[in-house]
C-alpha cells in the first residue's frame, strides 16, 4: 500500500523539493514530480537545471523513465512506481501504484483547503496518512 506523507507549512517548495530529490538520489530511488500545468513544469525544470553548479538535477520532462532518476510531468504518472511528489494542488488519479506519495502544502489558504480534501480522501480510502510540519522537518521521511 502507498505510504502517503503530507508536508505542510512549506515556505519554499523548490528548496524542499531539492532536498527530497537529493535524498532519493542518494538512496538510488527514482522520483516523479507532478506539476499542475505547463508553466509550473517549465519553471521547475529550469530551476532544477540551474540550481547551482554543485546540485543541479538532471531530469526528463514528460518522457518515460530511461536512465534519469527524476521525471517531471504535467500529464502522465505511469512511467515509474517508486516516489511520486505532488508539486501541484490537485488529487492524482493512479497515485496508488507508487510506493510513496509526498504532498507538498504551502501556507496559502486555498492550497491548504485543497490539501485537506485530499487528506480526507486518502484517509477515507484506508491509507495511513502521515503529516509533518515543514518547520520541524528532518528530511528522512520514510
Amino acid at each position: 500500500m502507498t505510504n502517503v506523507q503530507f508536508i505542510f507549512n512549506v515556505k519554499d517548495k523548490f528548496s524542499l523539493l531539492h532536498s527530497l530529490l537529493m535524498q532519493n538520489l542518494q538512496k538510488k530511488k527514482a522520483s516523479l514530480v507532478l506539476c499542475g500545468d505547463q508553466s509550473e513544469l517549465k519553471t521547475l525544470s529550469k530551476n532544477l537545471w540551474v540550481n547551482s553548479g554543485v546540485n543541479f538535477f538532471p531530469h526528463r520532462v514528460n518522457q518515460p523513465y530511461e536512465n534519469e532518476m527524476i521525471i517531471l510531468s504535467d500529464d502522465k504518472i505511469d512511467w515509474m512506481d517508486d516516489t511520486l511528489i505532488n508539486f501541484s494542488n490537485s488529487k492524482i488519479n493512479g497515485f496508488n501504484r507508487y510506493l510513496k506519495l509526498i504532498e507538498l502544502v504551502t501556507d496559502d489558504e486555498e492550497t491548504k483547503k485543497k490539501a485537506r480534501e485530499r487528506f480526507k480522501f486518502y484517509k477515507d480510502c484506508g491509507y495511513k496518512v502521515n503529516s509533518v510540519d515543514a518547520n520541524q522537518l528532518s528530511i528522512n521521511l520514510f
